[in-house]
């Protein structure tokens, strides 16, 4: 009985270092990233970089290529005629 009562206890330790080295690993990984993600700091280099990205983009001649403009011209005019379709409904 008593060499069944370490085995178990064995077993029970193996088991927790297991899980500690692979899904608690990950999962304070995760927990890392989402705090990181979420502190004032990271949110205003965040922010700095948006700008920076607007302000180089408007500087450039042309922002889309042919491609991506019709995409989003489609895109836009499907919206425009969806608000329009609401618009008439509502009356």
């Amino acid at each position: 009985m008593k060499i069944f009562v370490y085995k178990v206890v064995f077993l029970m330790f193996c088991l927790f270092l297991l899980f500690n080295f692979t899904i608690g690993y990950q999962v304070r990984k995760i927990e890392d990233k989402i705090l990181n993600i979420s502190s004032k700091n990271k949110i205003e280099e965040f922010k700095v970089k948006l700008k920076k990205e607007i302000k180089s983009g408007l500087k450039k001649e042309n922002i889309f290529q042919d491609d991506e403009r019709e995409l989003i011209r489609d895109f836009l005019q499907k919206i425009i005629l969806e608000l329009e379709l609401e618009k008439i409904q509502d009356k």
